[in-house]
Parts: structure tokens; sequence; C-alpha cells
């Protein structure tokens, strides 16, 4: 089932499209699985002694071979069934001769399926020879109730225009491109890390094909710097191809979308190009690109270069040209300007500089490096000096939005000229910034950086906080402060103001993990030199006094201070570099989600997804977001998925920080899905590396809660109490710990019940309700009702118990809280597990054991969806490890498996 991975919803679909005597017609673009998907069907009938599958697969080269696919069909057949094509002794008129097939081809078939059943595979049935086409559609439309067809449309040609292929009565459903998780288990399996499959992911598309070719290669050559891995020349030569098959029309309007510097459907448009929308289909569904609303994007990216290594050079010239006269901005018409004439000039390479720095403060950082790039490329040899600094500032300004390739092609040019050291200190600081940086290439570029930067005070003072931030990515907090402290002294000496309030920031940050109640005198220190009232850096905003002034307010619960804060931050970086508006991004998700904000926090986290895409930024930081999202407002599998491959591709970058964030989540989604047992030792792993660091600030993480109810559930109540004891000796006698101290008086109430003390819980259930009602931590409310409810039912008040969960529900139902909704409904109105003696079943956990049930009764997951409370997602993940622990491949499998039981 490697082959389909991601695609167990969709092949079940179509299992239970046959199964309800329908025929199904796949839709997808090159490379997408369509293939694979029909080897699936086949293989899963094929296991079966009452099935028959025939297979053929249309082919260009023998298109005009008639009755080539039907003679394919015919060999098929079993031997006792005698079947053969009728063989004419004369030639005969082409009419007569297709009856005759037909009569024969149906009169097989109907011999075949008298006692099993028949599945007919048509793989590219575009290219199915028509007279092949014919006959077997006559056959299907005679014995329908017999005979079932699933074929995969391909994109070359449209069979329903063409008249060639009738699927007008077939199911018709699209085979969407791979999620992330998918590909990520897909590339997995071949050896390709976690962080590089995400950008793999984005890079094809979704497309398994493409993204396999590119792991291939990503695979063998190791990732320095973030420096994009080449496309391989193989791999090269198929798109181009692809792109040269094209019809003039589809080619034109590609190669004028990689001529522009982010090319959208309205730019097209206003270039003069007509049936956009149609060229583009055709493109994509050619595996080309991608279309997301206005936005268009190469799959992959680097294949716009081979696009325009196409184009002439005088129509490349006339088209930008043409170009420069409809641009909407003048970075992009001064852009085309210079790209239709590529000689030196010393005019337009210091307007090139000038419209770069304006696009670059306005925050278009993109267009900006291309820029400084052109003004490098355009400069005579009088403007050597100039030179240098405009590559300089190119490598500055796109590292931060991560404009790898832009970088790369800077910092290629710039290593071959002399430099200031001070310009080589700005480069070398710059590169770290950009996403996929290993650690050992970052500590190598930040002493080459300190060489460089001899006895410059300020320079020594920029490397020195680089290495700070880099010491708290991996969660070294005294570190972070000591390297930090030394770079503010030294920014000081130096009068650099700004400076000084980053490194002053970054001092308050650590401080504030190792509990040492110096933060917020330190951040006091940075709001002074720059308080939160002026505009931050563009691309510097998640480093800024600010930024870190709404962190300190999310951990100490101030939450409407903090989210207003964040979303003034947010207008402020929209249009900046990519890290800067995923990191506001981040903060907004995760302080909705704690004002029970569920729908914002997953539209925010939504557009967290598309930046860091667009931007190509490290992928575990948007699988938090998501990760957490989906636990508050989602679904909870899918934030449990999310949460697991984050903590891996976390690890493998070496940002502990993210790692911790990312176990707690998964942590809590082991908790709250009843694996009690994982969940202790995801969140043990959190609390060996807080102990290894110095951190004990229990108001950052906040793991100690959750552990709790793990260890209590597990009954280890003893140990449970003394996380407790630990975690309320570090908030004692601070300012800021309401919040977190309700979250520790839930868990606590959890360790009274265990012990046999309902009235202690229930005082201090009653007192973190008030606490939570009062910050504004209304999921948290909902929490410790679900908890009172449980201890209610302990103490045997049944309809108290019910009040109380009727009461959450309320709460989540308000907050659009949908997998603590799912959670209280299936209490409220409990499902059963029926034959809970089967042994099968004893594998399975309870709502797997329901799962398995409704899939024998012949319920589809859609269908299961519903009765059970869960999402679509949530039963696909379901069935994948009843599947693999059950050792099973199919639904007709599990089900005989089963002890039958009655239907609803």
């Amino acid at each position: 089932m490697s082959r389909v991975m991601g695609r167990l919803g969709l092949l079940s679909e179509v299992q239970d499209l046959l199964a309800q005597g329908e025929s199904v017609a796949l839709h997808g673009p090159t490379g997408i699985g369509k293939s694979a998907l029909l080897d699936a069907l086949e293989e899963q009938r094929r296991e079966r002694p009452d099935a028959l599958v025939l297979r053929a697969n249309g082919a260009v080269a023998e298109h005009g071979l008639p009755y080539a696919a039907l003679q394919d069909l015919v060999d098929q057949l079993p031997v006792e069934l005698g079947g053969s094509l009728p063989l004419m002794a004369a030639p005969v008129e082409e009419d007569r001769l297709r009856t005759v097939l037909c009569t024969s081809f149906r009169s097989l078939l109907e011999q075949a399926s008298r006692t099993r059943t028949v599945l007919i595979l048509l793989d590219d049935v575009q290219w199915l020879d028509p007279q092949s086409a014919c006959v077997i559609g006559y056959g299907r439309r005679r014995l329908t109730d017999r005979v079932s067809v699933v074929a995969t449309v391909g994109p070359a040609r449209d069979p329903l225009a063409d008249g060639d292929v009738d699927l007008s009565d077939l199911h018709h459903l699209d085979v969407p491109p791979l999620d992330a998780a998918a590909m990520i288990e897909l590339l997995g399996a071949h050896g390709v890390p976690a962080h590089v499959a995400q950008r793999l992911h984005v890079e094809s598309g979704g497309l398994p094909s493409l993204a396999l070719a590119l792991g291939g290669a990503a695979r063998e050559q190791p990732v320095l710097l973030g420096r994009p891995t080449p496309m391989p020349a193989s791999l090269e030569r198929v798109l181009r191809d692809r792109f040269l098959a094209q019809e003039e029309g589809v080619r034109d309007t590609v190669a004028l979308a990689a001529l522009l510097h982010r090319p959208t459907v309205r730019q097209l448009e206003r270039a003069g190009r007509v049936e956009v929308d149609q060229h583009l289909r055709s493109a994509a569904e050619a595996g080309l690109l991608t279309r997301s609303g206005d936005t268009v994007r190469f799959t992959p990216s680097e294949l716009g270069r081979v696009v325009t290594e196409t184009i002439p050079a005088v129509r490349r010239t006339e088209w930008h040209r043409a170009l420069a006269d409809v641009a909407p901005s003048p970075a992009e018409r001064i852009r085309h300007r210079a790209l239709a004439d590529p000689r030196p000039d010393a005019e337009t390479a210091r307007e090139l500089a000038i419209v770069a720095r304006e696009s670059a403060s306005g925050g278009n950082r993109s267009i900006a490096t291309e820029l400084y790039l052109l003004a490098a490329d355009r400069a005579p040899a009088e403007l050597g000096t100039a030179r240098v600094e405009w590559l300089a500032t190119a490598v500055e300004t796109g590292a931060p939005g991560n404009h790898v390739e832009l970088v790369h092609r800077a910092l290629d040019d710039f290593l071959e000229l002399p430099a200031e050291p001070a310009q080589t200190v700005r480069v070398r600081l710059a590169l770290p910034e950009l996403a996929g940086s290993g650690l050992a290439a970052m500590d190598e570029v930040l002493a080459a950086a300190l060489t460089d930067a001899g006895e410059d005070d300020r320079l020594v003072a920029l490397v020195l906080l680089q290495r700070s931030r880099v010491a708290l990515m991996e969660s070294r907090p005294d570190e972070a402060g000591r390297l930090a402290e030394r770079a503010a002294g030294l920014f000081q000496r130096a009068g650099d103001r700004v400076a000084e309030a980053s490194a002053r920031t970054t001092l308050a940050v650590s401080t504030r993990w190792t509990g040492s109640g110096l933060h917020d005198l330190h951040l006091a220190d940075a709001l002074a030199l720059v308080p939160a009232s002026e505009p931050p850096q563009p691309g510097l905003t998640h480093t800024s006094p600010a930024y870190i002034a709404a962190r300190f307010a999310l951990y100490d619960d101030r939450l409407e201070e903090a989210w207003t804060a964040n979303l003034t931050m947010l207008a402020q970086v929209e249009r900046g570099a990519g890290m800067d508006q995923v990191h506001v991004l981040r903060c907004l998700v995760e302080v909705g989600v704690r004002l029970g904000r569920c729908r914002e926090a997953v539209a925010y986290a939504a557009r967290a997804t598309q930046v860091a895409e667009e931007f190509g930024l490290d992928p575990h930081t948007g699988w938090f977001i998501s990760a957490l999202a989906e636990l508050a407002g989602g679904d909870l599998e899918t934030g449990r998925t999310l949460a697991e491959q984050g903590a891996v591709a976390a690890q493998e970058r070496g940002d502990t920080r993210y790692l911790q964030r990312h176990l707690l989540l998964l942590g809590q989604a082991q908790l709250r899905a009843g694996d009690a047992e994982s969940a202790r030792t995801t969140l043990l792993r959190i609390r060996a590396i807080e102990e290894a660091h110095g951190i004990s600030d229990p108001t950052v993480n906040r793991w100690q809660p959750e552990l709790v109810s793990a260890l209590v559930a597990l009954g280890a109540v003893d140990q449970a109490a003394g996380v407790l004891a630990g975690a309320r000796h570090a908030i004692d006698g601070r300012s800021g710990t309401d919040g977190v101290g309700a979250q520790l008086d839930r868990a606590e109430a959890e360790v009274l019940c265990a012990a046999g003390d309902l009235d202690g819980a229930m005082h201090l259930l009653d007192r973190a309700a008030k606490v939570c009602a009062d910050v504004g931590m209304r999921v948290e409310l909902g929490r410790t009702l679900l908890t009172r409810a449980h201890v209610e039912r302990r103490a045997r008040r049944a309809a108290a118990a019910r009040a109380t969960l009727e009461e959450a529900e309320a709460v989540f139902d308000a907050l659009h809280a949908q997998p603590w909704l799912v959670q209280v409904r299936a209490e409220l109105a409990p499902c059963p597990v029926e034959g809970a003696g089967d042994p099968m079943l004893g594998r399975l956990t309870d709502t797997e054991a329901r799962i398995a049930q409704l899939v024998s009764q012949g319920a589809s997951n859609r269908q299961i969806a519903e009765r059970q409370h869960l999402s679509v997602k949530t039963v696909e993940a379901a069935l994948t490890r009843i599947y693999r622990k059950l050792d099973v491949r199919s639904r007709t499998q599990l089900a005989t498996l089963l002890v039958p039981a009655p239907t609803e």
C-alpha cells in the first residue's frame, strides 16, 4: 500500500462506488498517481477468488492500432472461457466488424461474470484506440450490474470532446495532489528527511512522481546554508519536452509567466494574453505549474528558468519591453526594462539600486533582492565599489525572506570581489537566516564572521548576538544570556541604540526561561531604547522589544493585550519578510487558542502555512502553528500527525525550542486520544530538555499540567504530586502566574480525585474556573468543566455530571472548539463497542473498534464520520492504523475478520 500513501480515503471511496455497482473515471495531472491507484485496486481484487480483473493501458504509439486494447483484455480472460476475437475469412466493412466484436466481447463478459465479479481497469483512457473503446463501452453498458470499469483520464487529450471514449455515465473523481503529511511519509520511506520532504512537497505541487525525482537529487547532495538542490538533468529534459509539447497558445502563456517576477493571472491578462484560464489549466494538467487563486507557481520553481531559456533572445527582449509598459509597479517596470537591455549602464544601475531600496523599505524583499542583483549586473567598471555594496545588500535583503536562489546568485558574485570587513560580516550574518541552514554550517559561518569582525566593537557584537539567538534555538538560555549581555555592552559602546535594544530583548527572553526574575527589567531597558510605538526594521519584527513584550503578555495571560499587540504587528509585517509574518501569525494562533478564538486561530494558521510555503521556510514552524490550531478548532488526529512530524523535523534541524513545542502538542494529543503511556513518554522528554538546559519557568511551555494528567491516568499519583510540587514552587511569589496556576489547580484536582478527596478536588476546580473566566482562558474553562464532570461521576452524581458535561458542551460549541466538542458529545452519548469479546477488537482502541465494526457493516468513511462525530480525515487515519494492527489491506478483508455485528 506504500504506493498509494495519502490515498486511503480516495481508494475507499472508489471501493464503495464499485460495491454499489458504479464505474469510476479518475482525473488528474500527469504524475499525480492515477496508475498507482489502479495498481492498488488490481492487487486487492486479485486476492479475491470470486473476482476477475482485466487491464488495458492506452499509449500514444498504439492509439491508431484498431482493437489493440480489446485484444489485450481478451487475452487475459480465463482459458476455460475459450475466448478469442472472431477471425474474418475475408475483409468486411468496418461497421459489421464492430458489430460482431461488440456481440462477441459482451458474450465473453457475460460468461465471465456468471460466477465472479469483473473489474476492467483502463489506464490513460484518452490514448485508447477508438475501436476498442467502442466495443468495451458496449459490453460494459449491457452488463452494468456485473461488470465495472475504473478508468484513468490524463491531460493529453480530452476523450469526451473527441468522442472516442464514452465516460458520460461514470462517476468522475479528481485525484488531488498529495498533502504534506502523505508526501513526507512517501519521501521518508526513500530516506528523505522531513524538513527536506516538506520543501519538495511545495516544489512539486504535491505530484508524487515529481517529488520522488527531486527527492533522489536532494538525498544525494547535502544542503548547505539553504543552497537549493539543482534539478537533475534528466528531469529537466522531461519537463522541457513536456512544456514544448503543449500547443502554441499554452506555451506562450507559460513562457510569459516565466518572465514575470511573481506571475499572476491578472498580470498575464494585462499583458494581453487571452484564454489565460484555459492555458493555465492545460499547463497544470501537464504538471508544469499550480494555480492558487490569482497566483501561478511553477513546479518545480526552477522550471521557470528552464522555460525562459527556451525563449529566443529577440523575443524575450520584445516581451520584457511589452511587460514594462503594463507592469503594475515602478519596481516591476524597471526590472523588465533592465532585463530587456542587459548592457552595463551607470544610470540604469543607480536607478535599480534606488528602487530596490524603496521596495525593501516597503517590505517587498523579493523584488528588492532581484533589483539589487540587476543593479550589480548592470554596473560598469567605475561603479565597482557600489557593485560590492549592492551584492552585500542583496544577500542581507533576501536572506530573511528566504529568497534562496537570488541570495546565492548574489553570494557567488560577492565572493569573487574585494570587500570591506564590515560587508563580509554583514553577508555572513545574513546567511544563517536562510531556511535549511544546518547548525554545523551556521557555526562555521559565525566563526568566520567573528574573525572578519576583528577589533570592531559593533561587528563583534553583531556576531555575538547572532550566536545568542542560535543558543536560544537550541534551548540553551544561560549561554544565550551571557552572549546577549556582552553584545549589549558592545553596542552601547558603539552607540547603536537599535542593536542594543535587540540584544537586551534577547537577554530578557533568556532570563525569563531560566526563571531569574530579571526578565521584566531587561525588557524595560530594551523598550526604553526602542519604544513599542516605534516601527521595527523590516524583517526584524520578531526580534524587536515590542514583539517580545507581546510574547510576555501571552506568558502572563494578559491575553487581550497580547491579541491587540499582535494584530498591530501583523499589519506592519504583511508585506515584509516571510519569517516575520510567520512569527506574528504564530503568536496570534497561540493567543487565539488560549482565548477560545478557535475559528480565527484556524484561519491564521492557514495563512501562516501559505506564507511558509511561499517563502520556503523550515516546515516545522508551520506544522506547529497548524497542529496547535487543529487541536483547538480542527481535527485531533490531524493535529497529532502534524505535531509528530514537526518533532522529527525540529530534531533533524537541531531546533530544540520547536522540538519542545511540538512535543507538548503531541503529548496533549496522545493524552486526549486515551494513550496516557505515550503522552507520559513524550512529556517527559520536555522535562529532560528543560532540566538539561536550566529552563525552569512553567509559564512558557506549560507541560506540567498535561504530565500530571497522564500520570494520574496511569495510576502514578505520587509522581504526579511531585510534578505539581515542583511547578508550584517555581511560580511561588511571582506575578503573572494566575493562568498557569489555574491549569495546575485543574491537574491537582485530578490527583485529589484519584486519592478520594472529592471535596478538595471540587474546591480547586471552582477556583480554576473563576480564574479562567477572569483572564479569558475560555478553552481551559471548558476543560475545567470537563474535569469537574468526571469528579461528579466519581461521586456517583450522574445528573450533576451530565449537567456539567452539557455546560462544557455549550462552552466548546460557542468557541467552535471542534475536537473538544467531539469528546464531550461522545461522553454525553457514548457508542458502546459491540462484540467486545472478539479477540481482533482487543487489539484496537474503542474508537478504532467502533470504526472497524461500522466498516464491516458497509458504512462509508463519510457515514462513519457523521455517526461518530469525527472528521473524514480522522476516520481515514484510524483505518490506516486498523489495517496495520490487524494486518489487512482492504475493507473486505477487515469485514471477514470481525465477528458479524447486527446492522443499525
